[in-house]
């Protein structure tokens, strides 16, 4: 037997309260890095849902697009023995860079952003820097990682100047 579906409210101040999820850059407690776009609600349960993607593999191209509870993606709970948030919120413009996963997020984030904007980041700026294919990998001083990171951080700037600046979408 099927359960009852729940009596549609008839107009939308009677919808039960929406827990939001700010859009943004969020890192999970795991280290992988989320890009959410919205929060939206279930046609059938009127439960709130964050819509987001993931910030690695498919996620990177901009295919995969997740629902998730938004009161699961917004909680607090004791994950790998410690109390600490599922997810955390990240201002792009301040995130530490240091390594290629969290340089592949940042980009694909603020490109989301952008493109949801009516903006093509690529060529409304410089594209961001190409990655090294030199490194010897013994650590030296002045490596190009440390030139890509550099850079990276200088299209950044200029990204999130550029994304400041654009006319919110209605």
């Amino acid at each position: 037997m099927n359960a009852p579906t729940p009596a549609a409210p008839s107009t939308d101040h009677e919808l039960p309260p929406l827990h939001v999820t700010p859009p943004g850059l969020y890192r999970h407690y795991k280290g992988g890095w989320y890009s959410v776009m919205d929060t939206v609600r279930c046609s059938e349960t009127l439960q709130g849902m964050t819509l987001y993607r993931a910030l690695y593999g498919e996620g990177l191209s901009g295919s995969g697009l997740w629902v998730r509870p938004a009161a699961m993606f917004n909680e607090t709970g004791v994950f790998d023995g410690k109390a600490q948030p599922r997810f955390t919120r990240h201002d792009p413009a301040l995130v530490p860079l240091g390594d290629l996963a969290t340089a592949h997020a940042l980009i694909a984030h603020l490109r989301g952003v952008a493109q949801r904007g009516g903006i093509v980041l690529d060529t409304a700026l410089r594209r961001p820097p190409p990655e090294p294919t030199t490194c010897c990998g013994r650590g030296c001083n002045g490596c190009v990682w440390e030139g890509f990171y550099e850079a990276l951080h200088h299209w950044r700037v200029d990204a999130v100047a550029l994304l400041d600046e654009a006319p919110a979408q209605a």
